[in-house]
């Protein structure tokens, strides 16, 4: 396997884990659209400089981030019982996942240097935790465990592309219903794709709307009080993907009929 293969980042993030049109259709409206958009609504700035912004930032982000796919796909499979191996035939030298590492934290720390947050603690704090919570999830074997880890990766997953430019304020008006919409909502597949919950009905778009809608009563709380629209804005953004994807689904389901 060449080393250049996967040497850039996104590149394994990519090959492993967006290798179908659906994969990026929901990575692209679940995290990266609404961020941006999120991002694009707190600031000041122009799109152009939101779009270098958020580009720079997920792309750091996704420096470290996807050393804890390569640990995970590499190493932590190996004590799995029934593994999911992303790419067929993936087994990197020592010396290829070595080389792949260092470029991505050479990259994460230049663009660090560029965005000048290298002193900011919560950019350390935050990486800090990724790293840490990546390996934990890693190298737990009870799977019950895993939950918590998946927590905390999906949380600082969203936020990522975004945090560091927005304010205290800006942060807790949108972080209950990220951890409402999106948090949430990922465990719960999470722990089913594992067998920790059982939800027959979970891959179907019915259940996914029916989610969004009757979490409704909490989004409307949340947005009486901090007196904004934002919150229910953000239920009714995933809300219009699955009614979408519903309905979809029930013409599909006609027209074979």
């Amino acid at each position: 396997m060449s080393f250049l293969r996967f040497l850039l980042p996104f590149s394994y993030f990519f090959k492993s884990r967006l290798q179908k049109a659906r994969d990026i259709i929901f990575h692209f409206y679940y995290e990266w659209l609404i961020a941006f958009l999120l991002l694009a609504y707190f600031t000041n700035d122009s799109l152009e400089r939101v779009a270098v912004n958020f580009f720079l930032a997920y792309f750091a982000f996704i420096s470290i981030y996807e050393i804890g796919y390569l640990g995970n796909d590499v190493y932590s499979v190996r004590n799995e019982k029934d593994p999911r191996l992303r790419i067929k035939n993936f087994n990197p030298t020592n010396t290829q996942l070595i080389l792949w590492v260092l470029v991505r934290i050479t990259i994460f720390l230049l663009i660090s240097l560029y965005l000048k947050v290298m002193d900011n603690p919560v950019w350390i704090v935050f990486y800090l935790l990724i790293i840490l919570f990546f390996l934990l999830h890693n190298i737990i074997k009870q799977k019950e465990y895993k939950v918590f880890t998946f927590i905390n990766l999906a949380f600082t997953r969203f936020l990522a592309p975004v945090f560091i430019f927005l304010t205290s304020e800006q942060l807790m008006l949108i972080i209950p219903s990220i951890i409402l919409n999106y948090v949430l909502y990922r465990t719960l597949t999470y722990m089913d794709s594992k067998q920790l919950l059982v939800m027959p009905n979970r891959t179907e778009a019915g259940f996914k709307l029916n989610y969004y809608l009757l979490i409704g009563g909490l989004s409307i709380l949340l947005s009486l009080f901090y007196k904004s629209y934002i919150p229910l804005l953000l239920n009714g953004y995933y809300l219009v993907f699955w009614l979408l994807f519903f309905l979809k689904e029930k013409s599909r389901r006609k027209s074979v009929l």
